[in-house]
């Protein structure tokens, strides 16, 4: 069997609302509009392997490569064994482009097809790996999810955005980012994103000048309390560390 090469793209939170902590301490209710972008991606390379085993290979020194990776928990969840897969790790780790969340649905959608799951088991299934899984899984490239951020609610298929990604040398895990939230100031910018979803019913293809009217994101707050001089040089991705913004 020749090999199989899958990309796993990156994505950017357009609006990024965090509304208060579940009864689960470790998990807090976001409202998120997240684009995905096609221009970034890791390559994950797929070949048989061992029987009844998966080998997990990558060129970047920082990737677990244990049951904590999320490409074998994903494989772990189809109960699929007996591959050499190779991870060319492009997506920053820790700059929330969601590499890790964009490797497990990469992984859920080859291996689903193949076993015939549909879009909702899958979604079930890479909730448990990561909030952001179900989003890579949408054929849309732009979707509104609640819940956890795990939710998908709508999702379109607009033209590609002109995406600059600006590499502070700030890495964020997403526990240290919600460890430094004050939910008291969070979710103050909710309004923007229901105006926003409004706009996207009847026109998702915004004008840029339109889009830079609604960006926010929560994480904001925190980041640029502790990095100052990055503030006003562009958008946070996702929990962090890295920055965006268009480049028109």
């Amino acid at each position: 069997m020749q090999k199989s090469v899958l990309i796993s793209p990156a994505k950017i939170n357009l609006t990024l609302d965090l509304l208060g902590k579940s009864e689960n301490p470790d998990k807090h209710f976001v409202n998120t509009i997240l684009y995905r972008d096609d221009t970034r991606y890791d390559e994950i390379e797929l070949q048989p392997g061992e029987p009844g085993i998966n080998i997990l290979h990558c060129d970047h020194p920082e990737v677990p490569l244990g049951e904590d990776n999320t490409i074998l928990k994903a494989l772990k969840e189809l109960k699929v064994t007996g591959w050499d897969i190779r991870l060319k790790k492009n997506i920053p780790l820790r700059s929330g482009l969601g590499g890790g969340s964009s490797n497990a649905a990469a992984i859920l959608q080859y291996f689903g097809a193949k076993t015939r799951r549909n879009i909702h088991e899958l979604e079930e299934i890479g909730r448990h790996i990561g909030a952001d899984v179900p989003f890579f899984l949408q054929e849309e490239n732009l979707v509104y999810c609640e819940g956890f951020g795990d939710q998908v609610v709508q999702g379109w298929l607009i033209k590609p955005l002109k995406i600059e990604v600006i590499d502070t040398g700030v890495q964020v895990s997403t526990a240290e980012a919600y460890a430094s939230l004050d939910v008291n100031v969070c979710g103050e910018q909710s309004v923007q994103t229901e105006l926003l979803l409004k706009k996207l019913q009847s026109h998702p293809d915004l004008p840029t000048e339109i889009w830079e009217h609604f960006i926010h994101n929560d994480f904001e707050i925190s980041f640029f309390e502790k990095h100052p001089e990055w503030k006003g040089k562009g958008n946070l991705c996702g929990s962090g560390g890295m920055l965006w913004k268009y480049n028109n």
